[in-house]
């Protein structure tokens, strides 16, 4: 969609911004609208590519696959964050990277798509934007820890996490956290807290596990 479109500056303009400007409409309706269609076809994608699953495993990967993390990621991938119109205080508070914000931009965008250009142009392109993620659903924060640990204990592989940097004033900081199989570091990550980071760095080492089998040194 152009940055021309009524709707989009409509889907990017944040709450904060619309009551610092004395605006009437913000980007919550749309992001209603979004939640909604995304819902719907991300839930038809898995129903047709998984004929085997019950209720409840479809249930769970709808879930990973639009969970704030998830969605976050994908905003930031198509650079919504930098588009956005925020107020002065959601600026300074580092709103545009914020995985709230991200994602219901997200969701406020696909609703304006789908006001603009009707089902089946909206259908192509959540198709086209989630396909290659419904066979390997994006891992949630608050479970890569867990699961990275539980992955290593499988193959006898000891994991770490390793305090990089710590950056930025004491009342905005920003960690890096390294997360060490065996010793090697295979995930970095960047948070406003050790948790956050730390989470961050566990998904990067999850996913380099899974996917590139890595053995470990014993």
């Amino acid at each position: 969609m152009p940055d021309s479109s009524p709707l989009l500056r409509l889907a990017l303009t944040h709450p904060s911004y619309a009551h610092e400007q004395g605006l009437r409409e913000t980007n919550q309706r749309l992001e209603f609208l979004g939640d909604a269609v995304l819902g719907l076809f991300v839930g038809e994608m898995l129903y047709h590519r998984f004929p085997d699953l019950p209720e409840g495993e479809l249930t769970m990967r709808r879930a990973a696959l639009v969970c704030e993390e998830s969605l976050a990621q994908i905003a930031q991938a198509q650079g919504l964050g930098s588009r956005l119109r925020l107020g002065r205080g959601e600026e300074q508070s580092g709103g545009r990277e914020k995985p709230s914000v991200l994602a219901d931009t997200f969701e406020a965008v696909l609703g304006a798509r789908y006001l603009e250009h009707g089902i089946e142009e909206t259908r192509n392109w959540v198709k086209e934007t989630f396909s290659p993620l419904l066979d390997h659903p994006p891992l949630p924060l608050r479970d890569a820890r867990s699961r990275l640990q539980e992955l290593a204990q499988d193959r006898g592989l000891a994991v770490e996490f390793r305090l990089l940097a710590q950056d930025g004033p004491p009342h905005r900081p920003t960690f890096t956290m390294a997360a060490l199989i065996d010793g090697a570091e295979r995930g970095r990550g960047d948070g406003s807290s050790k948790q956050e980071a730390t989470a961050k760095a566990a998904a990067v080492a999850y996913r380099a596990l899974k996917e590139q089998g890595f053995a470990g040194s014993r």
